[in-house]
This record gives structure tokens, C-alpha cells and sequence, in this order.
């Protein structure tokens, strides 16, 4: 455990953590622009001299947690970024891009931040995609890419030396009281799926997304919790949709039950309503 560092920066940015192997250095995710100087510092502090940082993996493409990576290859212009094909192709496209930095922009103000978010866009982009099963040796330490879809396309778990589990955003994210938020958006039934397959590694630690190591006594029921948070969305919005209630009512009921103040804490409301309004359809198209 010892080389699994956390060196996350920022508010509302995805947890960022370091894994040190004896040859290779490898980062897991890399939150958003605004604090990527931040970001930068921490990782600079643990790595030795010498050391550089070899490769960032990214669990998905969503803005919070790949926008530090135009500002790591300014520092490390060697390092590979990794993540899925549909990642790798979504970041191709102007619009995409343009959407990230947005967002961006939006939460360096939301977070009491005036930086100018102006990074290159020719730096956001996937150097090697990554699948199921693929192992990244870094010596002594080895991590292996978990395909976990539902809450993206591309999202993506990454079990380190078979004991430590990262999960993506599809298994839901833990807050400080115990609650797990769920966070699919494109399907339910890859959701349960990806719960069940993180389950099946058995990990010994488990690493929830925008929250970090589960403790002891919550990480055995920790699965349970995914998906009974996954179910109850799916129950509240097919009691509300067959009520004849549409979807922009639906989520207005949705925010009143769900949104409590522990979540406003965790999440702006523009990307609650993003992420939860495509959850909502993603749960009727499923029934």
C-alpha cells in the first residue's frame, strides 16, 4: 500500500492517485484545470528525483477527471495517456473539446477560482487505448483495465496488484456519512453488470470515485450499497413515469428526493442535472 499515494487537488475534481512501481510511475485520473498546477505540485513531491511520471489511465472522459492532462505533458512531454477507444475517439472531436473546457470554466468560477481555463486543445487526447484485461506492468506492481460501462461508454476500473480496486464512476460514488450516490447515465443494465464484475475481483480495498479509500467496515458491504442505490433510482423513476409524469418532471422530483445537502457538497448542480437527467432515460429506455 505504500505505493499507492493520493495526490489529489480541488474541490469536485476525481480522486488522483500515484502508483509507484520499481521502473514505471502511473497516475489514476487527473481531475480538472483549475487545480492541475496543484495536482502537478503533489505528484512532484512524491516522485524522486529522477523519477518522472510515465502514464496517466483515465476511468472515463468526462471533464473532472482528464482536464489536467494538457498541463502533466508540459511537465512530462514523455507521458502516455491511456483510456478506452471511445475515449480516445471522443476527444478527437471539436465539440467534445470544446464542451470539456466550458465545463471547465465553469467550475474554476464555481470553486471561487478567476484562472483563465486556455490550456492547448492538441494536448487533450489519448496516446494508447486500453480494453479488458490489459495489464500495465510498472514493476513490482502491476495494474489490470476493468471495462465497467454505465455510467459512460468508456468508463473503466483498474485493479492494482489484485488487491485494490478503483472503481469507476458506473459503481456509484461513497460519501462521507456512508451513502453511495449512484452515477450511471447510459445504462442500467451495464451498471448492474459492472458492479457485479468489480465484486467478482474480490478486492481487498476499494477506491470510490471523488471520495478515496473505503474504510474497513463499510468496504464488505460496499457492493450491496451500489447496487441498492442503483435499484432505488430505477424504482423511483418507473413509479414516477408510470404515473405519466415526463422526464423534466421527473427529474424535478428526482432533485427534490436525491440532491441532499452531502450531495450539493460533492457535485455542482449543472453537473447533477447532466449526469441524472441522462440516467433518467437511460432508466426508462431499459424498462
Amino acid at each position: 500500500m505504500e505505493n499507492i499515494i493520493n495526490v489529489t487537488a480541488g474541490k469536485g475534481s476525481s480522486t488522483s492517485f500515484l502508483i509507484l512501481g520499481e521502473d514505471k510511475t502511473a497516475l489514476i485520473d487527473c481531475g480538472m484545470a483549475y487545480c492541475a498546477y496543484d495536482l502537478i505540485r503533489n505528484i512532484q513531491q512524491v516522485l524522486n528525483e529522477g523519477r518522472r511520471l510515465d502514464y496517466v489511465l483515465l476511468s472515463h472522459s468526462h471533464y473532472d477527471h482528464i482536464s489536467a492532462v494538457p498541463y502533466l505533458r508540459e511537465v512530462w512531454p514523455e507521458v502516455k495517456v491511456m483510456a478506452a477507444a471511445y475515449a480516445q475517439n471522443i476527444l478527437t472531436k471539436e465539440s467534445a473539446l470544446k464542451t470539456i473546457k466550458e465545463l471547465n470554466s465553469q467550475s474554476a468560477h464555481y470553486y471561487g477560482f478567476d484562472r483563465v481555463i486556455d490550456y492547448d486543445d492538441s494536448l487533450m487526447k489519448i496516446d494508447q487505448k486500453v480494453s479488458d484485461g490489459d495489464l500495465l506492468d510498472l514493476g513490482g506492481a502491476s495494474i489490470t483495465v476493468l471495462e465497467t460501462p454505465g455510467h459512460t461508454k468508456d468508463s473503466l476500473s483498474f485493479l492494482v496488484n489484485n488487491e485494490v480496486i478503483f472503481t469507476s464512476e458506473t459503481t456509484g460514488c461513497m460519501s462521507k456519512s456512508g451513502k453511495v450516490y449512484p452515477a450511471f447515465i447510459i445504462s442500467y443494465e451495464q451498471t448492474i453488470n459492472s458492479i457485479e464484475k468489480c465484486r467478482k475481483a474480490n478486492a481487498r480495498y476499494i477506491v470510490s470515485p471523488h471520495f478515496g479509500f473505503i474504510s474497513k467496515s463499510e468496504t464488505p458491504v460496499y457492493w450491496e450499497k451500489s447496487l441498492r442505490a442503483v435499484n432505488e433510482a430505477r424504482d423511483f423513476v418507473l413509479e414516477l413515469f408510470s404515473a405519466g409524469f415526463d422526464e423534466d418532471k421527473i427529474y424535478k422530483e428526482f432533485e427534490r428526493a436525491f440532491r441532499d445537502e452531502e450531495c450539493r457538497s460533492l457535485q455542482p448542480n449543472y453537473a447533477f442535472e447532466l449526469n441524472n437527467r441522462g440516467m433518467i432515460k437511460a432508466i426508462i429506455n431499459y424498462r
